[in-house]
């Protein structure tokens, strides 16, 4: 049973339907994903979003100290990263993946960065997200996946 979500955080149409889903598509599948984001509604909705698809969770976490804590004893495929997150701006969590060589995408609501935690992301995610976008960049870098 697929859950019902919170679509305000999101725009455009997801890549895999629905239809799909129930009929067992998981785009996803093995794909180990951290979830760094304060805004509750947002990093539920993420998570359930992803599972559907057939990813493992990791999180979410609304701070920064946590994620890097996560970061440092779990396997990460890939994380989203909101760029400000409860208790600082992500740069430290941002750093530890980069030493680990976990892929990012940084999720924010700013038009101009504050900081440069978004240098070295594989994307740069605009709140609302673009569900599209989004599917698109993790089957990238799925595991199994050949284009980066």
């Amino acid at each position: 049973m697929l859950k019902k979500r919170h679509t305000s955080c999101f725009t455009g149409d997801p890549m895999t339907s629905r239809t799909e889903l129930a009929a067992g598509a998981r785009p996803l599948h093995g794909m180990s994903i951290l979830i760094a984001e304060d805004d509750w509604l947002l990093a539920d909705t993420l998570a359930v979003l992803l599972e559907e698809r057939g990813a493992q969770i990791i999180g979410p976490t609304p701070s920064t100290g946590t994620a890097i804590s996560l970061a440092a004893k779990s396997k990460i495929d890939f994380a989203l990263v909101d760029m400000n997150l409860q208790d600082s701006f992500s740069d430290p969590l941002v750093d530890t993946l980069q030493a680990h060589g976990v892929p990012f995408a940084i999720l924010t609501a700013y038009r101009a960065l504050p900081t440069n935690c978004g240098e070295h992301a594989v994307a740069l995610l605009h709140k609302p997200i673009d569900q599209a976008q989004l599917f698109d960049l993790l089957q990238r870098f799925a595991p199994g996946a050949t284009a980066r």
